[in-house]
């Protein structure tokens, strides 16, 4: 009895967090191909973090910030020390880095896209924090 109880409040545990997550994870479509995702993470400035899915074929996309998470850090581009180390970082996390214009991306598949979705989130909360 008590197994069968307390694995039912496990089950209503995730109910909540699915329910959470869902209520504050916002979608805006941009256009046929392109979905912005408002996420669950706050950076640095306590701001929601955001996330771009661009559909680039059948079932492939790209999942970028971008941008942002540099701009709002430096937004003359102009620190070449906090450019290196977002470069660092980001990499070292499995994501591209486009140096000339601060975008971090992933290359994703329907199976992968939530999970990097999730990933590129908490990747910006990393990134925002090296100011």
């Amino acid at each position: 009895m008590a197994k069968i109880k307390k694995e039912q409040s496990y089950i209503n545990l995730q109910k909540e967090i699915v329910k959470w997550i869902t209520t504050n994870t916002h979608i805006l479509n941009f256009g046929p191909d392109t979905l912005e995702i408002e996420t669950i993470f706050k950076d640095s400035f306590d701001e929601a973090v955001y996330c771009f899915i661009e559909k680039t074929g059948f079932a492939t996309y790209n999942v970028t910030d971008d941008g942002r998470t540099l701009f709002k850090l430096d937004p003359s581009a102009s620190d070449e020390d906090l450019i290196a180390a977002s470069e660092d970082l980001v990499t070292a996390s499995g994501f591209s880095f486009n140096v000339e214009n601060g975008v971090i991306s992933c290359k994703s598949d329907e199976q992968t896209l939530a999970e990097n979705i999730m990933q590129l989130g908490q990747l910006a909360v990393k990134v925002s924090y090296l100011n």
